[in-house]
């Protein structure tokens, strides 16, 4: 039999033909402190803003700067995508999602607001109670923060953009990034210990809102593009997955600061009736047992980084084999995993990638949603092509899970060092 160096058995060439592409966008951001600010009652502060190509670099025009911080934050603009000539920066501009200034609905506005109440909320909510306050509660606080209001807009018009063809579906994708942007703006990044608790609500619903659209405007607006103005699926996820992480620690800092009961729903779902066999423990103890094995085969392997990645990839698949919402804990695991991790995932470490796939059966569960589609089969293919045949072996159970197909290869054996006592 074969044996295949360990060193070169994830270097294959198609990954480094896709490490050296024109396309990539390469980043670093800071890890936020949010965890350890909720852990000891503290205030914190948050990073710049992820970047997101898609709507960044190709729609750079409708943006606001997106370096956000503290020092100097972006206005909210107050002005309408249909008006020509917006109102200049503030001097002073406020950072809160609150605003004293009187505002008048335009007549799309309207339009998109309706959308949302009869149709667009449903896509945010899990079960009967939280469609309620996604359909009524949110759209009335809405009326008070114009941030928030603005990513209902955002959303209701990428919405519309899903089920539209030709130059309709531009229009509203232009309108859906321009408000965007504003709502992104607006989303306070500094922690004010007084500010009243219906900001911390606008500001946890806001969050929501932007999680979902970024998701699914990459989907929308990738389905017009050609070849050539395609990202790597792998690079856009990772993305995706920055800007997640991101808003979940605005969010979770919200969630905090609120103690009314009328979003106790959103926040304390039903509990789930199981729905499919539970095989997430056998699928977990099969990670750790590989994760043991390269630390084995390699010194230099981040065991701790896994392990950390894995349980909380576990407590994810165990909701989702309870029969839970994957609206309500899909995307808890990009904050959650340490960002050193996200950086083992953008160097296409072949094991990282393993553990992506098994978080992508979760993504798989939410392919119904008009904003989710096929991504999870999509970035599922993409590692399926990158791993070398030894290691698409570990991931057969996405495979199975997902029925996404994959052609295979005939696999090497790799040779893992015996046991010493």
């Amino acid at each position: 039999m074969q044996s295949c160096d360990s060193t070169s058995s994830w270097s294959n060439k198609r990954r480094q033909t896709s490490m050296q592409s024109d396309r990539r966008v390469r980043y670093k951001v800071q890890s936020s402190t949010c965890v350890h600010c909720l852990d000891r009652n503290m205030l914190s502060q948050y990073p710049p803003r992820p970047r997101l190509t898609r709507l960044d670099n190709k729609h750079g025009p409708f943006l606001p700067s997106t370096s956000i911080s503290p020092s100097s934050p972006t206005p909210m603009t107050e002005s309408s995508p249909s008006q020509s000539n917006p109102q200049p920066r503030q001097e002073h501009p406020p950072t809160c999602l609150s605003t004293h200034i009187e505002e008048t609905f335009h007549l799309k506005d309207l339009e998109l607001m309706m959308h949302w109440c009869t149709t667009t909320y449903k896509s945010m909510a899990g079960d009967p109670a939280s469609e309620q306050i996604w359909q009524t509660t949110i759209p009335q606080l809405s009326l008070r923060y114009p941030a928030l209001r603005q990513g209902i807009l955002a959303l209701s018009a990428l919405h519309l953009a899903s089920s539209s063809t030709s130059s309709r579906r531009w229009r509203h994708l232009e309108t859906a990034r321009s408000y965007q942007a504003q709502a992104l703006a607006g989303i306070p990044i500094e922690v004010d210990g007084n500010e009243p608790e219906s900001e911390s609500q606008a500001t946890f619903a806001l969050c929501c809102i932007m999680i979902v659209f970024t998701f699914g405007f990459c989907q929308i607006d990738s389905e017009d593009a050609s070849d050539e103005e395609l990202p790597d699926v792998l690079d856009e996820f990772f993305e995706v997955f920055q800007l997640t992480r991101w808003l979940v620690s605005i969010l979770l800092t919200s969630m905090e600061r609120i103690t009314t009961s009328e979003l106790d729903p959103l926040f304390h779902p039903e509990d789930p009736l199981p729905t499919m066999p539970d095989m997430s423990r056998l699928v977990v103890l099969s990670l750790q047992r590989q994760n043991d094995i390269e630390a084995m085969r390699d010194a230099t392997h981040q065991t701790d980084l896994y392990d950390s990645a894995i349980e909380h990839l576990s407590h994810a698949l165990e909701q989702l084999m309870k029969g839970g919402e994957p609206k309500v804990f899909a995307f808890w695991w990009s904050f959650r995993i340490p960002a050193e991790f996200l950086e083992l995932l953008e160097a296409r470490r072949p094991f990282a990638l393993v553990v992506l796939a098994h978080y992508l059966v979760i993504l798989h569960h939410l392919r119904g949603s008009w904003w989710m589609g096929d991504w999870g089969n999509r970035i599922l293919q993409e590692i399926g092509d990158i791993l070398e045949p030894e290691w698409q072996d570990l991931i057969n159970w996405p495979i199975d899970a997902t029925g996404c197909f994959l052609p295979r290869t005939e696999a090497c054996v790799r040779v893992v060092p015996p046991l010493s006592f």
